[in-house]
């Protein structure tokens, strides 16, 4: 499947999702105002009843009016006279944090009432009672509780369709990550593998160069044995990728030493290491393999970075609250917006190689040592400096 397809699905399922949950919201909104259309029906029929009861005979049959009353189980009303003294209530209930600590009496409701005549004016929830042309009375109503909860309704299924889609997001990332993870270790295994065998060749060769009676084929043997050696440590880190590794108490100055020499031997004249080690020790638990690659990897990164006569790379160790390692360049620089992406498995900015070395070493630090690694200052044209704390 090609990327190009396989965004398209993405951008199809985002367009759906949005759709569905548009619909939603579009119908249940409807439905609420229908549920609200209806109570207001119901109050201006109540309201009906209540002006018949009070205008009526001591003799009218009022059998209707009153079912009409008494019918009404759920929606709030209460009615008042035109000064806005309470008249009566029936459904009414007040709020839970009025009610706290104390019991709560006909007085207080009464009192409550009266705070929201303005906002039941403001919404229009109300109805004016013609008894004579002197005498008013007001009938207030509000949503019913069924309503009230239907209106919130549409917005917590909305959060669960919601929740339900990060769901499903994390457990496609989590498979692609899952597969990305076996790709690694089986990438890792056979690597290991098929550099065990030619190794164990070249260590059988180099012993008998060693064994020769002529001291520069021996000369020759020793030089040969160092890069076996290190074929073999380059085989046991791969290795080590496939397979929760080992972490021992280790002094770090002793790591990074041992790196800033290695790659000093091997760089070119013009690039210059150095490392600035505290006089105490600074020991933390890790895999010595493994993190001796992580500190030449970003070596390695620097010395590709390198467009100056002169390169210099310095490694700094100190202990601060945690084990801190920073590897600075005075090479091209990383662009701000590139500071994450440059561990991002594929990136790579130069013309051969699959950019894996820094994700490799994101993986090293933080998954295995569980550490952290960052891109802790850069400038393009004056160099960057990585951070690795443990």
């Amino acid at each position: 499947m090609s990327p190009y397809f396989k965004n398209s699905l993405q951008w199809v399922f985002l367009f759906l999702s949005v759709m569905l949950i548009g619909l939603f919201l579009y119908f249940s909104n409807g439905l609420v105002k229908s549920l609200g259309k209806e109570e207001t029906e119901k109050m201006a029929l109540w309201a009906k009843a209540y002006q018949q009861v009070i205008l009526a005979d001591a003799d009218a049959d009022l059998s209707m009016q009153w079912e009409v009353i008494r019918g009404n189980t759920t929606i709030p009303v209460f009615y008042t006279e035109k000064d806005g003294s309470i008249l009566g209530f029936v459904n009414i209930e007040v709020p839970f944090y009025r009610t706290i600590g104390r019991e709560f009496t006909t007085e207080d409701t009464i009192a409550y009432l009266q705070t929201q005549i303005p906002q039941l004016q403001e919404k229009g929830s109300f109805f004016e009672i013609n008894i004579t042309d002197d005498w008013k009375q007001y009938l207030y109503y509000d949503d019913s509780i069924l309503l009230q909860r239907l209106q919130f309704y549409p917005y917590v299924q909305l959060m669960a369709v919601i929740v339900l889609l990060l769901l499903l997001y994390y457990m496609l990332l989590s498979r692609k990550r899952s597969e990305q993870n076996r790709v690694w270790v089986g990438l890792s295994k056979e690597t290991a593998h098929q550099l065990g065998t030619p190794i164990q060749s070249l260590m059988g060769w180099v012993e008998l160069l060693k064994n020769s009676e002529k001291p520069d084929i021996q000369d020759m043997g020793e030089e040969m044995d160092k890069d076996v050696q290190r074929l073999r440590v380059v085989a046991d880190r791969f290795s080590k990728i496939g397979s929760e590794p080992i972490l021992e108490k280790t002094d770090i100055r002793q790591v990074v030493k041992s790196v800033s020499e290695y790659m000093q031997k091997r760089a070119s004249q013009n690039i210059f290491i150095t490392a600035d080690l505290p006089d105490y020790p600074v020991e933390a638990y890790i895999c010595e393999p493994l993190f001796a690659w992580v500190i030449e990897n970003l070596c390695k990164n620097a010395i590709d970075a390198q467009d100056k006569p002169k390169e210099q790379i310095h490694l700094l160790l100190k202990q601060e609250n945690k084990v801190v390692i920073e590897v600075i360049d005075n090479g091209k620089g990383i662009a701000k917006n590139l500071w994450k992406r440059i561990f991002t498995a594929g990136y790579t900015t130069k013309k051969r190689g699959w950019g894996l070395g820094l994700t490799l070493v994101k993986r090293i630090v933080e998954e295995y040592h569980h550490g952290r690694i960052f891109v802790k200052s850069s400038t393009v044209g004056q160099g960057t400096t990585f951070r690795i704390e443990l």
